[in-house]
């Protein structure tokens, strides 16, 4: 947003220099990127965000410089003409969501010409061009009031005006003389032949405001922010007004825009007032009133100040402030302050222009008792258990990943059924939904390094899903993605992390296989009946469609579940005698599960201590779908030392057991 000193002096008392002003303005948080000195002016460029569309008018900035120098705005707000009424052409919305409210007012005999100087400079120096004198008005009033308005040559408007969606394929050749062809997604304002406007972007060449102009129809009206901003973007086009109607206006500013507007252009124009009309309803609800606690305000800022200081810089900002007690005010915002909804909106309001460099930095308040704020505790806790877990898995060797929230729904569609949610308005059509599952992230991750000659690798990422729990419920869950590359013996080590994980939580998993879309060799992790997540490998034709140079293993868990599941842990001393070990080699048939060996085993001693496999074999001296294994066992006692004897025949009960099992050879 560029604006003029001296345009701003219209409404305020600066005795401050321009330096000066930009830095109470930076200070206060409209950001002044740039400072211009002129023959006669000054131009402020300034960094609008998104929430404060008062500031994209020059009425909006007036009240910030009035608040940060203790000054007064001086504001006259024009007498709009409302009669007669236009009763020859009628004003037609075909959907009250793309333009809820639309004013429209004549003026004829009009004569078109130069603006006189004053009204030039104005505009040059906010950075648009002057182009006569009616055009001129309706942007004068844009800039002052924030809200865009457009002159038409009346004679040129073929029958009723209507507000419609484009046909397909529609022509539109705008004031800037390109020809643009339109879609259905484009909103625009048509008479009964063709388009004369590109709704809330720009005006048409086929109705433009020429020196042969002697009737005019001027627009007011307030589009839908999205609407514009999907047709301006189809069009490739950005505009003053597009920029406006995109974060919004005020529809009791439209009135004394349009108003001011034709009071203007009779002064400049000559002519005289035809008539007004106007079609939808007022949307605009008025801001509520805020009762704020000045204790709190106190407690919430860190410190200190008194009741009329409150009321001086609220009041500065156009809010009315009542006493209710001695504690407690109410504060009802300015009209054109939607912004300020709650009582921290109010709190943060008033330290802004009371300033930060005020307040003294000190240590933050602390809830002592966080059974008085059951949220908060819960918040807490949370972040603390991520934290140990980021923590636990990085000692792991695990390096971190930070991914993006929103995916490409065609991409998720590859690795998962679960469709993201989709997104109304994306930025960019690569990011269109939330993603309902982390993997997509990793894989990208993974394929990244691997084109960078990374091998071998392991990350892990901490971060929120997102799944549609009812028609207008969202839940959104913390998962734990663990992602490993490389032979199939990795997989062992994705295993082996996510039993750490879950030994760390005193979690006893159950294993069972499953069938998934896009991956194989599946296994789902449940814990006391709930599904903690799943480990598998990247099915292959799935790795091809990715560009992949190694196999990916991918291990999900539901850390939410694993918060409310996770037990106290219990601690034992070291024994402080040794530890005697013997191996057993075996053969198994494929179609027994490792984890019916390993419970065998540990059930077979009271002393066996540690299990391992030291060594795998496939290929020759063993039967056909066999696999060879060497198994180290560890016994210990916490009471005496084991001597060979003993440990010779605990082992041999349990090479035993493993004979007696059908499908496991000893070797």
């Amino acid at each position: 947003m560029d604006f003029s000193l001296n345009f701003i002096k219209q409404f305020v008392d600066i005795k401050s220099s321009a330096q000066e002003l930009a830095k109470l303005l930076t200070s206060a948080g409209l950001e002044i990127e740039n400072l211009e000195k002129t023959a006669d002016d000054w131009v402020f460029s300034a960094e609008v965000t998104t929430n404060r569309y008062d500031w994209l008018s020059i009425i909006g900035i007036a009240q910030e410089v009035a608040a940060v120098s203790g000054k007064k705005i001086n504001l006259k707000y024009p007498r709009t003409k409302t009669t007669p009424k236009i009763e020859k052409k009628k004003i037609i919305i075909n959907n009250l969501e793309d333009c809820p409210y639309y004013l429209g007012r004549t003026i004829k005999k009009t004569k078109v010409g130069q603006s006189p100087e004053w009204l030039k400079k104005l505009l040059i120096n906010c950075k648009i061009a002057s182009v006569n004198n009616i055009v001129d008005a309706t942007n004068y009033c844009m800039l002052k009031w924030g809200n865009p308005l457009h002159a038409f040559d009346l004679d040129k408007i073929e029958g009723d005006i209507c507000i419609r969606r484009a046909k397909d394929k529609e022509n539109f050749i705008g004031i800037d003389q390109k020809q643009r062809t339109l879609t259905p997604e484009n909103l625009v304002v048509a008479d009964s032949k063709k388009v004369i406007a590109l709704a809330g972007v720009m005006g048409a060449k086929n109705t433009e405001v020429t020196a042969d102009t002697k009737n005019i129809f001027l627009e007011a009206a307030k589009f839908s922010p999205t609407t514009v901003r999907r047709s301006r973007r189809g069009v490739g086009l950005d505009t003053e007004s597009s920029y406006r109607f995109e974060r919004r206006v005020s529809e009791l500013c439209l009135e004394y825009a349009s108003g001011e507007a034709v009071d203007l252009i009779l002064k400049l124009a000559k002519g005289e007032f035809g008539g007004y009309k106007k079609v939808g309803r007022k949307t605009e609800e008025k801001p509520k009133q805020i009762t704020i606690s000045l204790t709190k305000m106190k407690n919430y800022l860190g410190t200190d100040f008194r009741l009329p200081e409150v009321k001086k810089i609220l009041n500065s900002l156009n809010c009315k402030v009542k006493k209710v007690s001695a504690d407690k005010i109410k504060v009802k915002p300015a009209l054109s302050r939607f912004d300020l909804a709650r009582e921290v909106d109010v709190y943060e309001e008033f330290a802004r222009i009371y300033g930060y460099n005020k307040i003294k930095a000190k240590l933050p308040f602390v809830i002592k008792d966080l059974k008085k704020n059951p949220v908060l505790d819960k918040e807490e806790n949370s972040w603390k258990f991520k934290n140990k877990i980021r923590d636990f898995v990085a000692l792991l060797g695990f390096s971190e990943i930070i991914t993006y929230s929103m995916e490409n729904r065609k991409e998720l569609a590859i690795i998962t059924k679960e469709r993201g949610l989709s997104l109304r308005n994306p930025l960019r059509s690569q990011e269109n939904s939330l993603r309902p599952r982390l993997s997509l992230g990793m894989i990208k991750s993974i394929k990244h390094n691997l084109n960078r000659g990374k091998e071998d690798l392991t990350f892990f990422e901490i971060a929120d899903i997102y799944k549609k729990k009812s028609k207008n419920k969202v839940k959104e869950s913390s998962f734990l993605s663990l992602g490993v590359t490389g032979d199939k013996e990795r997989f062992f080590q994705l295993k082996g992390a996510v039993w750490e994980v879950l030994s760390y939580l005193n979690i006893k998993p159950a294993v069972s296989e499953n069938t998934m879309a896009s991956f194989s060799n599946s296994l789902e992790l449940k814990a006391e009946g709930k599904i903690i997540g799943f480990m598998a490998k990247l099915d292959q034709k799935v790795k091809n469609k990715f560009g992949l140079k190694e196999d990916l293993f991918i291990s999900e868990l539901d850390l939410d579940l694993l918060e409310q599941l996770k037990k106290g842990k219990k601690f034992r001393s070291f024994s402080k005698f040794p530890a005697v070990w013997r191996d057993i080699s075996l053969a198994i048939d494929k179609n027994i599960k490792f984890r019916k060996i390993s419970k065998i085993i540990e059930e077979g001693s009271q002393y066996l201590s540690d299990l391992k496999i030291v060594d795998t074999y496939q290929g020759k001296n063993l039967p056909k779908d066999h696999f060879g294994f060497t198994l180290r066992l560890f016994y210990q006692s916490s009471q005496k030392t084991l001597n060979s004897d003993q440990v010779d025949i605990y082992h041999n009960q349990i090479r035993e057991k493993l004979h007696d099992k059908k499908g496991i050879i000893l070797r």
